[in-house]
């Protein structure tokens, strides 16, 4: 496929979109496609870096004003009016044809999103998004930030869009995943933790960094512990030579290092982290490294607050008071190191890259496929479906069923609050059924076998397509990520079980296709007329689904 990013660097807005859009591209160019960006003209903008990565850039020059209209928020950050910026953006896009255009820009919104389509009717879009601040005309939304909530966008996106929400699909290069079991073993054995790594953004227009430095300072004069810093800058950063000064003549052994290619290995070897609450807030939780963050920008409040509430990070809430709160904030980290450590971890698994770019070959192959609530109003189609000799020959309930029974064991479904009954659909024609049922815990239930319950949020599942359904399209697999997704994204489910008998071994593929691990076999478990066979029995955990 052909696919085009919009986004841009600059002083101002720093250097996080394009970084984390390097990071699909690159996921993306390995999986086979063609990458090419558009960027504005900006100070600060990284067009060398986006072509050292070996990828293609359209720039737009430079705007001389400002005056224009302001749509959103941010809407100064694009340098010129939303209309402008498409117009500039046309011919290019008439000249590639992109299958796939990628925005990543706080002032780019659905005026610009649907003028693209205009332009190209079979133009599909991703928008990746941090702030749920204006509406959007996608395929895909992607919001990476924590405690993202799909009401969120649910007035802001079509109702065909799928929202990839949560730190799941956290954008980080490949070398923070690599680094990532070597990092969480690390902080078993860390003691004291004493090195700290210091990265306020590629940019730092304010020069905190210096302010981090100084605080640093006064506190290891009063201090009997020793430490080591290292200091990252991007190489636009405006403040490094007053960094550097100071870092020669400082109280502590502190290294100055400009436009790094390894920040996995700082962070892995770093015991703790001062940096800002962007987007490398994620890389840091990655690799299981406590941090201090710092507030450098609005739209970082929300991602700050949400984390601190939660525990998991440190916040310097006025850098006005840093001396008296950057210490105390540090000792708070390294009293419960383990813990912060463990917990952060937790939050991004490094394979984000790996499943937005999954979900676009997804989206590209079945865009007219989608799941819904099942409602009263689906009883007899699914009856009707169950009783089909093609669906009754792969169940474990081989029968037929009486209307009236059906309708009572529906009525009981679509009101149990652990039961998730989804239809899917290809082109608004209902297509297959999905039963998820979430296992409880009752009194009856051992205290072990209640508490294992309680911490997998386990549930089983089964699935079906409709008797009518096309064969040999790849419905099975679209009803299954569709499902499976929604179930990982909306809810408390960490894992999926199953039981497939070992004679459908298209229903064995499938679940091996999905991501899902064998864990047993049911010898000669399930009888079938005159003849008995073995049940396969599988599981598919949260983490391990790459959608």
């Amino acid at each position: 496929m052909k696919i085009m990013v919009r986004a841009d660097a600059s002083l101002t807005m720093g250097s996080g979109h394009i970084m984390r859009c390097l990071t699909l591209a690159d996921r993306l160019k390995q999986q086979g496609h063609d990458i090419t960006f558009i960027c504005r003209k900006h100070d600060g903008h990284l067009a060398d870096l986006i072509g050292q990565k070996g990828f293609a850039v359209q720039l737009l020059a430079k705007s001389e004003t400002a005056d224009f209209i302001k749509q959103h928020a941010h809407s100064e950050w694009l340098g010129a009016s939303e209309n402008d910026d498409f117009a500039e953006c046309k011919p290019i896009l008439q000249a590639l044809k992109p299958d796939w255009l990628i925005i990543d820009h706080y002032a780019i919104g659905k005026n610009w999103e649907q003028q693209a389509k205009r332009l190209l009717p079979n133009l599909k879009i991703l928008a990746i998004d941090d702030l749920a601040d204006r509406t959007h005309d996608c395929e895909i939304l992607l919001d990476q930030n924590f405690g993202r909530k799909n009401e969120d966008y649910q007035p802001l996106v079509p109702s065909h869009c799928q929202r990839l929400l949560g730190t799941r699909y956290t954008l980080l290069r490949d070398e923070f995943a690599s680094w990532r079991a070597i990092s969480l073993d690390r902080r078993k054995s860390v003691q004291p933790p004493n090195n700290i790594l210091v990265n306020l953004g590629g940019v730092d227009n304010d020069n905190v960094t210096l302010k981090i430095l100084q605080t640093l300072n006064t506190f290891v004069q009063h201090s009997t512990q020793a430490f080591n810093v290292t200091v990252v800058m991007g190489k636009t950063a405006p403040h490094i030579k007053s960094v550097q000064r100071f870092a020669k003549h400082a109280s502590f052994a502190c290294a100055v290092l400009v436009n790094v290619t390894n920040m996995a290995e700082l962070m892995a070897n770093a015991d703790l982290a001062i940096g800002a609450a962007g987007s490398t807030t994620w890389e840091r939780c990655c690799l299981g490294l406590p941090m201090v963050l710092i507030v450098l920008a609005d739209n970082q409040q929300v991602i700050a607050k949400a984390l601190a509430d939660k525990n998991l990070v440190k916040v310097v809430t006025d850098i006005a008071v840093l001396d008296e709160q950057l210490p105390r904030l540090l000792s708070e980290l390294t009293d419960n190191y383990k813990k912060f450590s463990r917990q952060s971890a937790k939050l991004v698994d490094g394979q984000g890259a790996k499943r937005v770019a999954h979900w676009i070959e997804f989206a590209q192959k079945f865009q007219h496929c989608q799941v819904r609530q099942a409602t009263q109003a689906d009883n007899q189609m699914i009856w009707q479906w169950r009783n089909h000799v093609d669906v009754r020959r792969w169940m474990f309930g081989q029968d037929e069923i009486a209307l009236a029974d059906h309708e009572k064991w529906y009525r009981k479904q679509l009101d149990h609050a652990n039961v998730h009954l989804l239809i899917f659909e290809v082109a608004g024609e209902p297509m297959g059924l999905v039963n998820v049922t979430q296992m409880t815990v009752d009194k009856y239930q051992t205290l072990n076998a209640a508490k294992n319950t309680a911490n997998d949020n386990s549930a089983s599942w089964g699935f079906y397509l409709s008797p009518n359904s096309p064969k040999g399209q790849g419905l099975g697999f679209a009803l299954g990520v569709l499902a499976i997704a929604q179930i990982f994204n909306t809810t408390d489910i960490g894992k999926i079980t199953a039981q497939v008998l070992a004679y459908n071994t298209a229903s064995l593929a499938l679940h091996r296709k999905l991501g899902f691990s064998e864990t047993g076999v049911l010898k000669q478990h399930f009888g079938v007329g005159e003849k008995v066979y073995d049940v396969v029995e599988f599981e598919l955990k949260s983490q391990d689904f790459l959608f």
